[in-house]
């Protein structure tokens, strides 16, 4: 299938993964160049070897998106590595199983940075070069418990639910200047 992504540069976090593998094997199969961002750079390079093989491109750069300069940096060497950027997917998430009450606020927090934190930081890192090429497509994955709640994930419910809103919001805000902005919810 020919989605006309052959060239595009597309960024997944949490690439090496789940959802963000098989995001990163569809585009590399379409012929765009993806950039893994992982934390995990040895998984990374797993999936980048993969998309390798099956005729894309991809690299991955060892990244915490919960880092804002980390992010920075991330972005920084996509652009120097091809020249462009055309796709954001904010995939990287992370719930813990847990009744709320019986949830710590270190666990809270670490559910808030990978869902929430990690979307604004690689969002807000990649705004400024999309405006400028008045280009850019930004996909949230998102999850059915943003949209329903759900028993024992409040935290990530809350996290999810709030990353539709985000979306909405600057699929308004940015439109004007030639981007998309979208939420998946899984």
């Amino acid at each position: 299938m020919d989605l006309n992504l052959a060239g595009k540069t597309v960024i997944v976090t949490g690439g090496g993964s789940n959802i963000g593998r098989a995001i990163a094997l569809g585009f590399a199969k379409e012929g765009a160049n993806v950039v893994i961002a992982e934390i995990d750079e040895m998984q990374g390079n797993k999936v980048a070897e993969e998309a390798s093989v099956g005729g894309g491109s991809a690299i991955t750069i060892k990244t915490d998106v919960t880092d804002m300069e980390s992010v920075m940096v991330m972005v920084k060497r996509t652009l120097e590595e091809f020249g462009k950027l055309d796709v954001l997917v904010n995939n990287v998430g992370w719930v813990m199983y847990n009744t709320f009450r019986r949830k710590s606020l270190v666990e809270c927090d670490r559910e808030l940075g990978l869902n929430v934190w990690s979307t604004l930081n690689c969002t807000k890192a990649v705004t400024d070069h999309m405006i400028e090429r008045k280009y850019g497509k930004i996909i949230n994955i998102s999850s059915t418990a943003g949209l329903f709640g759900l028993p024992r994930v409040a935290v990530y419910s809350l996290c999810k639910g709030g990353i539709i809103s985000f979306t909405k919001s600057l699929a308004r805000e940015l439109g004007r200047y030639g981007i998309n902005v979208n939420a998946v919810c899984p």
